[in-house]
């Protein structure tokens, strides 16, 4: 089993498709907050979801060009 992996939102730099929009996870499975205030936040890295921007199937540690922050 794979661990989730702890990473900081408030880096521009972080472009993971488990916080983008354009990621189908409508129940946010694969993300939890850590410590949402400072932007700390875990993620699943395997879990494989559909990307509505591309139109095929990714994994959440992925990321794009394309990319949109879905948190706040």
């Amino acid at each position: 089993m794979v661990s989730m992996e702890v990473v900081n939102t408030h880096n521009n730099s972080i472009r993971k498709c488990a916080f983008c929009k354009y990621w189908y996870d409508p129940t946010n499975q694969a993300i939890r907050p850590k410590a949402p205030r400072a932007g700390f936040w875990e993620y699943h890295p395997r879990m494989k979801n559909q990307c509505l921007s591309r139109g095929m199937e990714t994994e959440s540690f992925y990321g794009c060009n394309r990319f949109e922050c879905k948190l706040p």
